[in-house]
């Protein structure tokens, strides 16, 4: 999340009536995250997250909207778009797609613990059972086409070092056969950010924007590579350990998934640290940005490369 396109009040005047909504009492900036601009409405009887998109057009949208309604029906916790007047959810503000949801309640927590990462594998295996019969499907943009492609494009920007670590990395996954790893709708981005907790309870997922088609091995690992890992990196064995149990509380993993967890863990190293430097390298003009610092994903990478498999 992001500011990167400006609003007013006499903006969001405008936005408000094409809603049933009334009661407008204030909005602010949300300054974390790269890729979105977005805003807390704050109203009299209820608060909402505004989300303006600055690099998809309204047709590429739908997927991600129609997911969210339906984890809600299923009483699933993620925000839900809200529909105007005349039932479309998506519109343009600004001349830019946009998507008003509910807000949920809770926050990221600070310290995470043998539970949180419990909890969170828990939830995420219910993500992948509840989304079983939804039926739609959305191509995985940040797949390692993707990757090898953003490796071009960055080239003259990296040491000779960072471009063999990653040309290297490329190659590898390339090789590999992944055919018969379990797949269906990921999360794709569940990073500590993108999970509120109330009362020592996760209280919902949060941006579903990178949500997609993929294994659900590569999913626990994008998750893994933030939630069990200590202040040097590495992964935290217990953390990790913890992680898996919560998950097969829900869904038991496969051997072939078992196998491939620490693959996937360099997979998902891989694909953000390319995320993060194109950040880097292509800094945009917002209002309010949050820029990361890609090495952080570059020394996950090194070190996952030579991990051991914690799961077996």
């Amino acid at each position: 999340m992001a500011v990167y396109t400006s609003i007013n009040s006499n903006d969001l005047s405008e936005w408000f009536k094409k809603f049933n909504l009334k009661g407008f009492v204030d909005f602010k900036g949300i300054s974390s995250g790269v890729t979105n601009s977005n805003y807390l409405i704050i109203m009299l009887d209820s608060n909402y997250i505004l989300t303006i998109f600055e690099h998809n057009n309204i047709e590429e949208l739908p997927f991600y909207v129609d997911l969210m309604t339906y984890l809600g029906k299923k009483n699933f916790l993620c925000p839900r778009p809200i529909e105007n007047n005349i039932g479309q959810a998506l519109d343009l503000l600004k001349d830019k797609p946009a998507l008003m949801v509910s807000f949920l309640e809770g926050k990221e927590i600070a310290d995470r613990s043998f539970m949180s990462c419990y909890s969170v594998g828990q939830y995420l295996a219910k993500l992948h059972l509840t989304t079983n019969n939804f039926h739609q499907s959305n191509k995985n943009t940040r797949d390692l086409g993707w990757m090898s492609a953003m490796h071009l494009k960055l080239k003259e920007y990296l040491s000779i070092e960072d471009q063999e670590i990653i040309e290297l990395e490329i190659n590898y996954h390339k090789e590999l056969n992944k055919v018969e790893l379990p797949e269906g709708i990921i999360h794709g981005d569940l990073f500590r950010d993108n999970v509120l907790f109330l009362n020592d309870k996760v209280s919902g997922f949060i941006d579903f924007y990178y949500a997609c088609n993929e294994k659900f091995i590569y999913d626990i690992a994008i998750a893994m590579n933030d939630w069990c890992i200590d202040e040097d990196r590495k992964i935290n064995k217990m953390m990790y350990l913890e992680f898996i149990k919560g998950y097969e509380s829900e869904r038991k993993l496969t051997d072939n998934e078992q196998q491939y967890l620490n693959i996937a863990l360099r997979l998902a190293a891989l694909r953000f640290w390319l995320s993060r430097l194109e950040d880097f390298h292509n800094m945009k003009d917002g209002e309010i940005t949050s820029i990361k610092d890609p090495n952080h994903f570059k020394d996950i990478l090194v070190d996952r490369q030579r991990m051991i498999n914690y799961a077996n």
